[in-house]
Order: C-alpha cells, then structure tokens, then sequence
C-alpha cells in the first residue's frame, strides 16, 4: 500500500481507514534476506490521519506469523506477530529538530507514504534478538566446537563464583592438618 499526499488530502476531515490482508513475503525475503524466511499475510488495520498542519500520521495494528532463523542453531522458528505502532510522517527535513530522538517520525520520500515499508520495517525492529525453537528453549545442548563450548549464564555464574573461592597455597596445606588436632 502506497499513497501519494495528494490522494490523502482528501482524507483531512476524516481518516481513512485500513482493513487489509497484505502478502508482503516476497518484499520482506528480499529486503532482509538474512532475517526473513517466510511470512504469512499480514491482517492490517489502523488509519492514516491527515492533519492540519500537512503532516500524516499512521496508527496500525499488524497480526500474522514470521518465520526467522534461530539465533542459535539457525533451525526455522516460527515468531506470531501482534504488533501496534504509530508514526508521524513530516515534509519538512528541517522540522525534525522540533521533535525528540525517541519519537517515531520520518520525512515523506517523494510525497508518498509507503505503508509496507513501515510494516515491514516495524516487525523487523521488534523481533528479539534471542529466537530459540522451543526444544533449545528445554533443552541443555549448546553449541560447541573444536575447542570452545558455549555455556549458560547460570553455569557462568557458578564457574565464576568457584574460581573467586580463596585457594590454600599447597605448600601450606600440611599445617591446615596442623591445627586440626
């Protein structure tokens, strides 16, 4: 979905509303090839409000399934997606001065507003960096190789705290059996 500014002028008095199905697999396995393994259709709904002062804001809601790369075997792994956002859409590249770094506003490309962009660009963001399949969420087995492993935070922990364990000097240990009797 595309829209010209020109076309949602006419939208100034009331939003105009979007209830969509949209297949965006192809765009998403081909913009982020290295994330994307499948994508089911996207049920979209939301609106995009033209203001007053010629900027465009987009409030949608997105459902569907993604299907991305385990962060740790690389097995498919199957992420649902319940994702709600909101954008404000600007024509002035100057005015972005006017706003906080935190808040989500962008400068129209060639007056139109590309809302698969920003679908896309949304669950991308949102996914987690940690994707496991639900047997390496249960399981222990962690990946390892010619000399290296790679362990848990908690074994990590205890390994460090085992470590941090004053050691008695070997020389010294006959006088421990010393003071015993």
């Amino acid at each position: 979905m595309k829209y010209a500014k020109n076309q949602l002028l006419k939208y100034r008095q009331s939003p105009l509303i979007i209830e969509e199905t949209l297949n965006l697999e192809e765009q998403a396995k081909s913009r982020f090839s290295e994330t994307v393994l499948a994508l089911s259709p996207l049920e979209v709904t939301g609106s995009i409000n033209y203001l007053d002062n010629d900027d465009i804001t987009l409030d949608v809601n997105v459902l569907g399934n993604i299907t991305v790369p385990s962060s740790r075997s690389l097995d498919p792994v199957v992420v649902p997606i319940n994702l709600a956002f909101s954008e404000l859409y600007i024509e002035d590249e100057n005015r972005l001065k006017d706003f906080e770094e935190t808040d989500a506003v962008f400068v129209l490309e060639n007056d139109s507003l590309n809302v698969d962009d920003a679908i896309l660009d949304n669950i991308i963001a949102t996914l987690p960096l940690q994707i496991l399949t639900p047997e390496e969420e249960t399981g222990d087995n962690l990946p390892s190789g010619k000399d290296w492993h790679v362990i848990s935070q908690e074994a990590y922990e205890n390994e460090k705290m085992i470590e941090d364990e004053p050691k008695i000097d070997p020389r010294l240990s006959k006088l421990d059996d010393f003071f015993k009797e």
